[in-house]
């Protein structure tokens, strides 16, 4: 057993926060890497595997720690509502913005003939990424506000 002796809080503090910047800042690099791999590059799924179950795992990880922590993942009472809806949007925005560079630049002698074809996917697309992005997001709302009300009902038990 180690003897620790005491810390400063605010070192203690500072030093969580450098940490937790380095991780975000790990956690962007990985999804760049992931971006550029498969996008740009066309790298096979192999090639970039790990950077992807790193990046998953790590935000599973964060998801289920601060659900059981009973942190509110969507901001303030007033935003929480909207959040799901906001966050599905712009999810959908930029997968199909993806997507649609990705599949243009494969099979681009398909849709020189017929565009519609194209932008109809598109619409499929960014439709259906949007739904299962919202249903994602207000399931994962609902476990959060399960979570905080049992975590209030506790500390009321306590008192």
């Amino acid at each position: 057993m180690r003897n620790q002796k005491p810390q400063d809080e605010r070192i203690v503090a500072q030093r969580r926060k450098i940490q937790s910047d380095g991780f975000g800042i790990l956690f962007f690099v990985l999804l760049i890497s992931i971006i550029i791999q498969q996008i740009f590059m066309d790298a096979p799924f192999e090639q970039y595997a790990v950077e992807m179950i790193c990046f998953l795992g790590a935000s599973a990880y964060l998801l289920v720690r601060n659900i059981i922590l009973g942190n509110n993942l969507f901001g303030d009472v007033k935003r929480e509502k909207v959040m799901p809806l906001v966050n599905s949007l712009m999810t959908g925005i930029i997968a199909t913005t993806f997507h649609g560079v990705l599949n243009y630049s494969r099979h681009s002698e398909h849709y020189e003939n017929n565009v519609g074809l194209f932008i109809a996917g598109l619409a499929i697309f960014f439709v259906s990424i949007t739904i299962c992005v919202y249903a994602l997001l207000s399931f994962l709302q609902y476990l959060n506000k399960k979570r905080q009300a049992t975590i209030l009902k506790q500390l009321d038990d306590d008192e």
